[in-house]
């Protein structure tokens, strides 16, 4: 008689794996397109650059996957409508093919300008720290301070946002992974998309391998962050003082115009005129008045500095 080993019972968790997406579309999709990724090598930067933690093979798969997946899901449903709508089998196969296609293309659109979009996110909010975050490693830096204690305090600190998410990663590569400090800073001035923050790093590690005086760099290089930034913000505000004027002349006065000359209009006129102005009057006030503004507000936004 044989005494069976008794094995601890696994959890629900450790029993069912955790379903991860991304591995289901790399899996499903990249033997099928490993011959389209070189189409693709723009990318790979600004993945890189906008933070996103996935190969290019990865994300590319998962783009394919989503938009296949969107018509599948989307020819179905249209072509029951289309039928309900037109009453013609013919009609509703061609349009929800055709709708299921626009909107596939569009998500696989949105996948591809995606990581630009969030480059340029980044890129903004980095150059509106880089003044705060150079004045404070030029504080640090006396008394012969080595950078990788500079980047371990900022790395610390919050406040800086990308900053210290890159400060965190200098860190993570030279205690961790063993890198030596220079090809630190050179890695993340290769994946950074701000140009102040690469000119900022490169200048770093120049200063270190010629022996220079790091200190006095980085004063000098506070100064010229500040002064750069001063200057942003003053044409920032000739910008916003531009649109703000803009935005009162045409919509607000302009809006006022319209309303009193089809007010007049429509005394004037006849029943049906005076049913096409109330319309028309309708549609400025409910819906044409809001998307301008929604639109400028989205457009100041974009163009707003960071501000710490």
């Amino acid at each position: 008689m044989t005494l069976k080993t008794l094995e601890p019972q696994k959890s629900p968790e450790e029993t069912h794996e955790k379903f991860d997406y991304v591995r289901f579309a790399s899996d499903l999709a990249t033997p099928h397109l490993q011959q389209y990724f070189a189409y693709f090598q723009d990318l790979k930067i600004s993945i890189k650059k906008a933070d996103i933690n996935m190969s290019l093979e990865d994300y590319i798969s998962v783009a394919a996957v989503t938009s296949a997946a969107v018509f599948f899901f989307m020819a179905l449903p249209l072509s029951i409508l289309v039928l309900l709508i037109t009453g013609s089998l013919f009609m509703s196969l061609f349009l929800s093919v055709l709708g299921a296609v626009f909107f596939s293309v569009l998500i696989f659109a949105f996948f591809y300008v995606y990581p630009g979009i969030c480059m340029g996110e980044r890129e903004k909010k980095i150059d509106g720290l880089v003044p705060y975050a150079t004045l404070y490693l030029a504080t640090i830096s006396g008394g012969g301070t080595p950078p990788i204690a500079m980047f371990r305090t900022l790395s610390k600190f919050d406040d800086y946002g990308e900053i210290s998410k890159e400060a965190r990663k200098i860190v993570e590569e030279v205690d961790v992974l063993g890198i030596d400090m220079l090809s630190a800073l050179k890695n993340a001035a290769e994946r950074t998309p701000s140009n102040q923050f690469v000119d900022l790093l490169w200048g770093m590690r120049t200063v270190e391998m010629s022996g220079g005086d790091l200190r006095i760099y980085l004063h000098e290089k506070s100064k010229a962050a500040l002064v750069r930034y001063k200057m942003t913000l003053k044409a920032f505000q000739q910008k916003l003082s531009m649109i703000v004027e803009m935005y009162l002349t045409v919509v607000m006065i302009g809006s006022i115009m319209f309303m009193v000359i089809t007010a007049i209009m429509g005394s004037m006129g006849g029943t049906d005129l005076s049913g096409m102005i109330v319309g028309a009057q309708m549609a400025l006030i409910f819906f044409i008045i809001p998307i301008v503004s929604a639109g400028i507000i989205i457009f100041i936004k974009g163009i707003t500095p960071e501000m710490k």
